[in-house]
């Protein structure tokens, strides 16, 4: 049975993670909402290890939005077990996931490819690589691409002043330290006990500072289980985390996308990544991750691959990676609450924080860039 939809030229966006949905996704819809662009748009989720299963959520009503499909419902579009009518004119634009996924739909409707973010994968079938950083621009030797920017920096400009005038969050006093658990469930088990350890050492040395503990928007109390939250006997909140980030005076959070909206809002912050009791949970790609399952000797070859990766890595916080220095210092591998709270002291008595946010490595006009490309596309 064919699912038939209006004939208003459309946008088909593929993505999975709740990041890239409510940082970019949703940040390019309230754009083109903004600008009246007649469009309609279809999301489609696709199959990910590495989605929380939450990505459905953040997509909240949006007049354009025609249709949102889940992963299996996108899983038996794009391999043929179940079939869809498609406007005219459209597009589709990549912002995460499996690019195979995309690269069906477009043997499917025919529409031209647009793939956005820092990798380009099956360029043979990509029309037009939109890059989010300048080092993957000049990285990529491909004849169709633009350099437009980052759609978080575009997210942080129009929610300042909302941001702004939120309701305060720390009630105690100075320092106001935030800690980002992130995304990832399977890591709150280790990192929050962890954080309120951090937080019983920095107490004496800093009586009157406040404490906040962020989570993601698409969690809720029922998500995270109650023992957690209760231990670390502090303040938590769900659903705003930039508010809570521009009321800080210091966060200390895991590597993902928070790291860049806290380089944007110049936020002194350090970046943990606890591997040596936490590695069981940490989910890899492919073999790898399969090794790790074999009983008695797989949690032991994935610990020795976890820990030869970190040593390659130079940096695993973006603002370090795309800057190639150091921004955020980073504690990685085996380390210790101890170790941590020292760490975090010597920051908050340290100089001031401040850095220069170049236009030309990070334009402010990503979202706008990227609304007039569609409209000059399928209009």
């Amino acid at each position: 049975m064919k699912i038939i939809f209006d004939d208003r030229p459309l946008v088909m966006i593929t993505v999975n993670g709740p990041g890239e949905l409510y940082y970019w996704a949703m940040t390019l819809l309230e754009s083109i909402v903004a600008n009246k662009v007649p469009i309609q748009v279809w999301i489609f989720l696709t199959p990910c290890q590495f989605s929380s299963g939450y990505e459905q959520k953040v997509l909240q009503e949006n007049q354009i939005v025609t249709k949102v499909f889940s992963p299996n419902e996108t899983k038996q579009i794009c391999w043929g077990k179940k079939s869809l009518s498609f406007p005219q004119r459209g597009l589709i634009l990549f912002l995460g996931g499996d690019i195979f996924n995309a690269v069906l739909l477009k043997k499917k409707s025919g529409y031209p490819l647009w793939v956005y973010g820092s990798h380009l994968r099956w360029p043979k079938h990509v029309d037009l690589y939109l890059a989010r950083f300048l080092c993957d621009y000049n990285r990529h030797q491909f004849p169709q691409k633009e350099f437009i920017g980052d759609l978080l920096y575009s997210y942080v400009i129009q929610k300042k002043s909302m941001v702004e005038k939120g309701e305060q969050c720390f009630y105690q006093g100075e320092p106001r330290i935030l800690f980002l658990p992130g995304s990832r469930l399977f890591a709150y088990e280790y990192l929050i006990p962890f954080y309120r350890k951090i937080a019983d050492l920095l107490l004496p040395i800093f009586p009157k500072s406040s404490f906040a503990l962020g989570f993601p928007s698409y969690y809720s109390k029922k998500d995270v289980p109650n023992d957690y939250v209760k231990s670390m006997k502090i303040p938590f909140y769900f659903g705003v985390t930039s508010q809570l980030m521009f009321q800080s005076d210091i966060a200390i959070a895991v590597p993902g996308s928070s790291n860049l909206e806290l380089f944007y809002r110049k936020k002194k912050t350090l970046i943990i990544l606890p591997l040596d009791s936490n590695f069981q949970n940490i989910p890899l790609t492919g073999i790898p991750e399969f090794i790790g399952k074999i009983p008695r000797m797989g949690p032991m070859i994935k610990k020795m691959i976890i820990n030869t990766m970190n040593k390659r890595k130079k940096w695993v916080s973006l603002p370090n990676i795309i800057m190639d220095r150091e921004i955020f210092p980073e504690l990685r591998g085996k380390i210790m609450p101890e170790q941590t709270a020292h760490k975090i002291v010597d920051m908050i008595q340290g100089p001031h924080f401040n850095y220069e946010i170049p236009e030309k490595d990070f334009p402010t006009t990503a979202v706008s860039a990227l609304t007039q490309f569609i409209q000059e596309k399928i209009l």
